[in-house]
């Protein structure tokens, strides 16, 4: 008993004074590379008091956006070296822009240093109400029979949502080819206008209209149904055995931070994250919280690039008819 209740105390301690070697000199930058109110400043703004509490600094949440979140994650890369930068980073930027532009200005891998993998969430294929098609593989036989190439709204190039729907029309075999938006929420309006037959977005964003019936949900990308959408079939049980993908987000620090700063970031970011308040809030975005070792996320980093990179390298490959 005794031994159990100094482990219990240690583990209640602040993660600063865990790490004993390492500890923040002022206020911490937390970069989000992306407008206020999405899912990566929530989940920034969540993590900065009960991290800043456990670093016995305060964090400040700095919104850069541009370029679909190229800009600010480059500004973290520039900080090599600072110890009181932080990047709350995800899908595109660090996965999907360096397999995609040529003159972006950052490397993930060596400009930045993986702390944890925070959030990872599902998309769901969606149709508008009125459409006919109840299930995924109905909805794959009519745009087969179509003859012709299916357009479908993304909210970006690079953007997760697009790169689903690529990875599911060469999986399921019909032409298709994307337009994009200014972001999801008018694409998501386009489908409901009747515009387009489908579209793969946000569970958090297209919940509400599934619930208010302007959406109906086919499919999620996840290989588990998503809590949130228990009655909701996976594309894997549907045909598409195998098919995932979706968003994901994590905090990383510039490259040439001192190894004890990275521990003492992880240490304060899993305590957080194990916080019931942060946890539940996590998971009402649509996945429940990881908290993984740093070299755990760096190499989801790299899966990540090369899976990529193969389902962009078929996008131009003819489809089997």
């Amino acid at each position: 008993m005794r031994r159990r209740a100094v482990l219990a105390a240690g583990l209640a301690l602040p993660a600063v004074a865990r790490a004993q070697s390492w500890a923040p000199q002022r206020p911490i930058r937390m970069i989000v590379p992306f407008a206020p109110a999405g899912i990566l400043d929530q989940l920034a703004r969540l993590l900065a008091e009960p991290m800043g509490q456990r670093l016995g600094q305060p964090i400040i949440v700095e919104n850069r956006p541009g370029a679909g979140g190229n800009v600010g994650t480059a500004m973290a890369a520039r900080a090599r070296g600072d110890a009181h930068v932080l990047l709350v980073g995800s899908t595109g930027p660090l996965a999907v822009s360096p397999i995609t532009e040529a003159q972006l200005g950052y490397d993930p891998l060596t400009d930045l240093i993986p702390i944890t993998l925070l959030n990872a969430t599902p998309l769901v294929l969606v149709v508008r109400q009125a459409s006919p098609h109840r299930d995924v593989q109905g909805l794959v036989a009519a745009l087969k029979r179509e003859g012709r190439e299916v357009l479908y709204p993304t909210p970006g190039v690079g953007s997760p949502q697009l790169l689903a729907q690529e990875a599911f029309r060469q999986i399921a075999g019909f032409p298709a080819a994307p337009v994009h938006y200014q972001g999801s929420a008018p694409a998501v309006l386009a489908v409901i206008a009747g515009e387009f037959p489908f579209t793969i977005e946000n569970l958090v964003l297209v919940a509400p209209h599934v619930q208010a019936g302007t959406l109906r949900a086919l499919g999620v990308t996840s290989l588990a149904r998503a809590p949130m959408m228990p009655d909701v079939p996976t594309l894997a049980e549907q045909g598409f055995p195998g098919f995932s993908a979706g968003g994901w987000y994590g905090l990383l620090t510039p490259a040439g931070v001192p190894e004890e700063a990275v521990r003492a970031y992880h240490l304060a970011a899993t305590g957080a994250l194990a916080e019931p308040h942060v946890a539940r809030r996590i998971s009402e975005m649509g996945g429940p919280p990881i908290g993984s070792a740093p070299l755990e996320f760096r190499a989801h980093i790299q899966a990540e690039m090369e899976r990529w990179r193969g389902v962009l390298a078929r996008a131009a490959a003819p489809v089997a008819r």
